[in-house]
């Protein structure tokens, strides 16, 4: 756990996220929120969908940049050091994380490495999660093949991995069963009594989270409405208590028995014959049940019902009311669409003086109480005074050694390699087909063209552009359209939260693919050999050669995956890429035998270098113009892995 200082876990100030709707109206996500978490506690964020609780919730996880106000987590400024709260933030996002395509033991060590623990630290903890989530059975089975339970409870167990600070969970029983539910609540209750660990809970489930939550903040429209402890909003809203009595045989209660529980309650009928529902004030409680006994008698009812007030019954009751039209300022355009914001956020009347935008925030909990005693907001009754405008302290942020950074890029690249180089168990029929049998049928058929193309030179290009051609199919599709699969799934905004770059994903992700589309290049080499009995100098200028190659084609599949949102377009522009390279490069054919057009078009075609270096390579023949084939896929590869980092959307601006 990385250890930071001891003010609240979470500060909110005048906190805006605003953008522009389709007709160009400006719309808040989040409107001037203020309020703070005390650390240790488990802090319940409630509100119908669209109330802006996943925009507040990628802002802590410095995923989403405010508009206008501040927010500090865990005593980091996340406007100013996003990178720097992940180290210290798990997030269980609603819909799934990424490691889906391994096993479940190998998901929770490598969300350790991850996230910085030590090697023996992630195995140990990674032991203990198993042994406390049950999932000791289903430890070495591949998390996807799981049940939607089960793989929501190693979903789970990811998130507490690195023993972070402050836990945000997004629906975190989503898909359980009773019994694993009360285990994932029984968690988070412990988390914050014994570890001190603030959790932030987003769910609807708001009559489960009632027994694990200190305090609530209920959203409308991209307010906070309400907030306090369950006990001290049911005194706001006044909230009532329930009984639900059925008359025996399906008869009617008389008139004095509904008369005598009238004067304590409100008496209404229920949904079916003989049922009556009686609401009345908790302190209440007492005399109604004394008026059951005695005026109606127990003889007289079949069943009854009785409930104190719900959590729920407050949420159910904090609804929003119009108070005039929302006010406009001139705030900057966002580039991008906040997600789970409302179409127009409806103006809010504030029930609740704490919490609310303007209240003053809650003091923290002196250092050393209880989780238990860190639960009372401010009184009700207080007058609120408007929340200082100063920004907070700016965060001290230590200073890395270049070792230390370059020792966490090669952890978090060694285990995102390790992923990636592990989910071709589940495709290894596509890069079986695209590394070895469609080199394969390029050089025995493009070799048969005419009356055969049978001599050195021509084979050379068939070889060197059959290898060149499978590098791109999958060096571009399937990465385009591994990348487009991760969006898709959710996974993109979970490795953004992990505490690792950009460019170790980038790089890990490129490398892995490198190896997997590899036998596209040595089985078109070899196959001429073995074929034709030509003798090819395999030299160790390969070696770079076709890193150089393929990269530019691994960057360009990246940008189309990241830029495109549909897998079917995705596909489909991959494949008319693919069949401008073979028509337009000098993969099987000398450049002198294109066209004018083709040949100015081959020019600026990486592939076009890359198989003239690969000729060069084969036959030995390393002179000035292999040295500018090399610079050009060079600076090729520099450029679009530059421009694949810029593609990627790590973070909405």
């Amino acid at each position: 756990m990385v250890k930071t200082d001891d003010g609240p876990a979470v500060e909110v100030r005048d906190l805006v996220r605003a953008y522009r709707g389709r007709g160009g109206e400006l719309i808040k996500a989040n409107d001037g929120l203020t309020f703070n978490v005390p650390r240790g506690q488990v802090f319940g964020l409630f509100g119908a969908n669209g109330a802006g609780k996943t925009t507040l919730v990628l802002q802590m996880l410095g995923l989403v940049r405010p508009t206008s106000g501040s927010i500090t987590v865990n005593g980091i400024d996340v406007v100013r050091h996003p990178e720097l709260v992940k180290s210290t933030v798990g997030f269980l996002p609603q819909r799934g994380l990424s490691m889906r395509l391994i096993e479940a033991r190998r998901a929770l060590h490598y969300t350790g490495r991850l996230r910085g623990q030590s090697e023996a630290d992630a195995r140990r903890q990674t032991d203990e999660l198993i042994e406390e989530l049950g999932l000791g059975p289903y430890a070495d089975r591949q998390v996807e093949r799981l049940s939607g339970g089960l793989m929501r409870l190693v979903n789970f167990g990811m998130t507490l991995m690195g023993r972070p600070e402050l836990i945000v969970l997004d629906e975190p029983t989503n898909e359980l069963d009773p019994h694993n539910r009360r285990l994932i609540w029984d968690i988070v209750q412990r988390r914050a009594a014994e570890d001190g660990t603030t959790i932030v809970l987003v769910t609807h489930n708001v009559l489960e989270a009632e027994k694990a939550v200190h305090r609530v903040a209920v959203m409308h429209g991209g307010r906070i409405t309400a907030m306090g402890t369950p006990g001290e909003l049911k005194e706001q809203t006044g909230a009532q208590a329930r009984l639900e009595l059925f008359v025996r045989d399906g008869g009617s209660l008389t008139e004095a028995e509904a008369a005598r529980l009238g004067r304590i309650g409100v008496v209404s009928p229920g949904d079916r014959s003989g049922s009556y529902l009686v609401t009345a004030p908790p302190d209440r409680i007492q005399p109604l049940l004394e008026v059951l006994v005695t005026d109606v008698g127990v003889t007289r009812v079949d069943d009854f019902r009785f409930a104190r007030p719900t959590l729920e019954d407050v949420y159910l009751s904090l609804k929003p009311e119009p108070v005039g039209e929302p006010e406009k300022p001139a705030e900057p355009e966002p580039a991008h669409r906040a997600p789970d914001s409302p179409e127009q956020p409806p103006p809010v009347k504030e029930l609740a003086t704490v919490g609310a935008p303007g209240a003053e925030p809650e003091e923290a909990a002196p250092t050393g109480t209880s989780p238990a005693t860190r639960r009372s907001p401010l009184p009700a009754s207080r007058t609120p005074r408007p929340a200082p405008s100063t920004a907070p302290a700016p965060t001290r942020v230590p200073r890395r050694t270049l070792g230390a950074r370059l020792a966490t890029f090669g952890t978090s690249f060694k285990y995102l390699w390790f992923e990636h180089m592990l989910i071709v168990r589940t495709s290894w029929h596509v890069h079986m087909v695209f590394g070895i049998f469609m080199p394969l049928t390029m050089v025995f058929g493009f070799s048969r063209i005419g009356s055969g193309l049978t001599d050195q030179a021509s084979l050379l290009y068939i070889a060197s552009g059959s290898g060149v051609f499978s590098i791109a199919a999958l060096g571009t599709t399937a990465i385009a359209q591994r990348i487009g699969a991760i969006k898709a799934e959710g996974s993109m905004m979970y490795y953004a939260s992990l505490p690792i770059s950009k460019v170790a994903f980038v790089t890990a992700f490129v490398a892995a693919r490198l190896l997997l589309i590899a036998p596209g290049l040595v089985t078109s080499l070899l196959a001429v050999e073995v074929l034709y009995d030509i003798e090819l100098t395999l030299s160790p200028t390969l070696l770079f050669v076709y890193p150089l190659t393929a990269l530019p084609l691994a960057a360009l599949g990246l940008v189309i995956g990241s830029l495109i949102d549909k897998i079917e377009l995705i596909s489909i522009v991959t494949y008319m890429l693919n069949f401008l390279l073979l028509l337009g490069a000098p993969l099987l054919i000398p450049m002198e035998s294109l066209p004018v057009a083709l040949r100015v078009i081959s020019y600026v075609m990486p592939t076009s270098y890359g198989a003239d270096a690969i000729r060069h390579s084969v036959t030995g023949d390393i002179d000035g113009t292999f040295a500018l084939d090399v610079a050009v896929l060079a600076v090729a590869s520099v450029a679009s892995l530059w421009i694949a980092d810029r593609a990627l959307r790590w973070r909405a601006s």
